[in-house]
C-alpha cells in the first residue's frame, strides 16, 4: 500500500515536535518544577516524531534508510578528530594562551554532572552514556539532523540549512528560558547565536561524514559531556580567556564554512 505523501511534512513535523515537547515540559513545570521524567520525555520528541512521520509520509524504506544512518561509522579521520578534540581544544587552548600572556586562568574538571558523581572511570563512562541517551543526542538528532536538515537541503545550501536548523533548535528550547531552568540563565539572543554556531558545526560534520547520524550523536554527546565537565564560572563573563575562546571557535568556524561551500555533498 502506497504511503500518503505530505507536501508540508516539515511544517507538520515542527508543529508536532514543538507541541509534544512543550506539552510535556510545561506540564512538568506545573506539576513539579519540570521533573526529570517530563524533561526527558519531552527531549525525546524530535527523534520520535521524525521516526513516526518518516514512516507515515515516506514509507518503510525511507524509515530504514534514516535508521541506517545511525550505523554509518566509516568517515574521514578528520571527522573523528573533530568530534574528539574540538570541544576540549576550545576550552584548554585559550587557557594555555592566557597563561603564556600572564593571565592566570585554570580550567578545573568538575567532580559531578547533574548530581551524578564521577569518582571513577566507570562512573564517568556511565554518566557519558546517560548524556547520550537522556541528555539530548539520541532524543534530538534523528529529528534535527535526520529529518529537518535533509528536508531543507532539498531547497537550500548546507550553510543556510545549518543556520535555519540552529534557529529552530533554539526556539524549541524557549520553555527553558520562560521557566528559568538551571543552565539557561544566559540571554536568549546569546543562546540563539551560540546554537546557530553549533548547528553549522553539526551540518559540516553531517555533510563531511556522508550523512552519519552516528557521528552527529557522538559529537553532540562529547560536546555536552565536556562542557558540563569542564565549564567554570569565569567562562560566564567576558575576559581575555573568553575572547580567546571565541576567537578560536570563530577561526574553526571560518574554515568549516569554506570547506562546506566547496563540498556540496549529495547525501539525500
Amino acid at each position: 500500500m502506497q504511503k500518503p505523501e505530505f507536501r508540508h511534512s516539515l511544517a507538520v513535523y515542527l508543529t508536532l515536535t514543538f507541541s509534544l515537547t512543550w506539552g510535556f515540559w510545561i506540564t512538568g513545570f506545573i506539576i513539579n518544577g519540570l521533573s526529570d521524567i517530563f524533561r526527558i520525555i519531552g527531549s525525546l520528541m524530535p527523534s520520535a516524531t521524525a521516526i513516526l512521520l518518516t514512516n507515515i509520509c515516506e514509507g518503510r524504506k525511507n524509515l530504514q534508510r534514516l535508521m541506517r544512518r545511525l550505523l554509518i561509522w566509516k568517515a574521514p579521520p578528520v571527522c573523528y578528530a573533530f568530534v574528539i578534540l574540538f570541544t576540549l581544544s576550545s576550552l584548554y587552548l585559550p587557557m594555555w594562551a592566557c597563561r603564556m600572556l600572564g593571565a592566570n586562568y585554570f580550567v578545573t574538571v568538575n567532580s559531578q554532572i547533574g548530581g551524578l558523581p564521577l569518582h571513577t572511570p566507570l562512573l564517568a563512562l556511565l554518566c557519558f552514556f546517560a548524556v547520550v541517551l537522556f541528555g539530548g543526542p539520541v532524543g534530538e538528532e534523528l529529528g534535527w539532523r535526520g529529518f529537518v536538515l535533509p528536508h531543507l537541503r532539498k531547497k537550500v545550501r548546507p550553510l543556510i540549512s545549518g543556520i535555519i536548523v540552529g534557529i529552530i533548535w533554539s526556539l524549541w528550547h524557549l520553555p527553558m528560558f520562560w521557566f528559568h531552568v538551571s543552565g539557561y540563565e544566559i540571554n536568549f539572543m546569546g543562546y540563539l547565536l551560540e546554537t546557530i554556531y553549533l548547528s553549522i558545526l553539526f551540518t559540516w560534520l553531517y555533510e563531511r561524514s556522508g550523512g552519519s547520524l552516528f557521528l552527529v550523536i557522538l559529537f553532540h554527546s562529547v560536546d555536552n559531556f565536556v562542557m558540563a565537565l569542564c565549564w567554570n564560572d569565569f567562562m560566564n563573563e567576558w575576559s581575555l580567556y573568553t575572547l580567546l575562546l571565541w576567537y578560536f571557535r570563530l577561526v574553526v568556524l571560518s574554515f568549516l564554512i569554506i570547506d562546506l561551500k566547496k563540498r556540496q555533498i549529495n547525501i539525500l
